[in-house]
């Protein structure tokens, strides 16, 4: 064997063996965040990976967001004329193609801003403030959304320290790393087994839109949607909470729409009340035939018709509202 090719052969054997030593270590250790029980499947389109479900990954997209890790995603949330705030059953319930069909059509721009994880409105709120987004119209998923109340992860994204930002900024070299070497067939095959055969439910995230991919995430149980008078006692404090909120993010009332998304015990008279006492815009609607995944998130087809339905009255405000400018 010629001596330079010697050179670089001992070169790629201690590489990969470095590697593999440093994944073993990831994986084996609770000190280090670890991706290889994530399901890969979901990078297609420039998606990255919001949420999996392993004590060792977790949560992605609070970090990323507040963090700006992604400049597309930023930049996208700050052009739109739009946002959808809420929960988890918000990202259900409006990352369809009727809505990017509606918002295609219309030329209007679009961002589906809702977080799991148990978030609610201190979460925006905080985001609209440090990154200076300048919506036109919110559509907010009150079921309910109002309230002071941070999760752990929403403390976790705000956190500075040296320890959270290598560990972030770890998990999202991962995603990257994961992503290629599933991609490339010339992966050998114990690095590919380490990182390509995850299956753990995982939910990943369109940057452009914010819509959310759950295709590898739960199994649809198809429970039937209900709905229910309850949380009425949580109105006084809910409107405090959004009085706040719509002065801090400083938008006209008459351009507020609140909704509720159906689930098993769907508040539907709460978020009607709600918005009454705001003086703000309620727009739901009541299809038959509408089913969740777990008794809370909207399965795709009933999410498909539902927002459908919603858009279709919502349509006048939301350009009118959008023309103003």
């Amino acid at each position: 064997m010629r001596t330079s090719t010697k050179k670089y052969f001992n070169l790629f054997l201690i590489s990969y063996l470095l590697l593999a030593a440093g994944i073993i270590v990831f994986k084996r250790t609770d000190l280090f965040p670890w991706i290889g029980e994530c399901n890969p499947n979901g990078y297609e389109d420039g998606h990255f990976m919001a949420y999996c479900e392993s004590a060792k990954y977790g949560d992605f997209e609070h970090w990323a967001y507040w963090n700006e890790a992604d400049p597309i995603s930023i930049d996208a949330v700050k052009a739109a004329d739009i946002l959808f705030l809420g929960n988890s059953r918000t990202q259900y319930a409006f990352s369809t193609d009727a809505v990017k069909d509606y918002f295609k059509r219309t030329g209007i721009s679009h961002y589906v801003f809702g977080f799991g994880m148990g978030s609610l409105s201190l979460v925006p709120q905080k985001m609209i403030q440090k990154h200076g987004l300048t919506p036109k119209v919110l559509v907010i998923n009150a079921d309910p959304f109002f309230s002071d109340r941070l999760s752990g992860a929403n403390h976790q994204m705000m956190r500075t320290d040296h320890a959270t930002r290598w560990e972030f900024s770890a998990k999202r070299w991962m995603q990257k790393f994961q992503h290629k070497a599933c991609q490339f067939s010339g992966t050998p095959d114990g690095l590919s087994n380490l990182m390509c055969s995850g299956r753990n439910e995982t939910i990943y995230r369109e940057p452009e839109h914010g819509h959310w991919n759950t295709k590898y995430y739960r199994p649809n149980k198809e429970i039937p949607v209900r709905f229910t008078d309850s949380l009425k006692w949580f109105i006084d404090e809910s409107t405090g909470y959004a009085e706040q909120f719509i002065e801090q993010v400083g938008i006209k009332k008459s351009c507020v729409i609140v909704t509720v998304t159906p689930q098993s015990k769907t508040p539907l008279l709460f978020a009607y009340e709600l918005s009454k006492k705001l003086g703000v815009i309620f727009i739901h609607t009541k299809l038959e035939g509408l089913k969740t995944i777990d008794d809370s998130h909207l399965d795709n087809d009933s999410a498909e018709r539902w927002s459908e339905a919603v858009l279709q009255k919502a349509a006048p405000y939301i350009e009118a509202c959008t023309a103003e400018s």
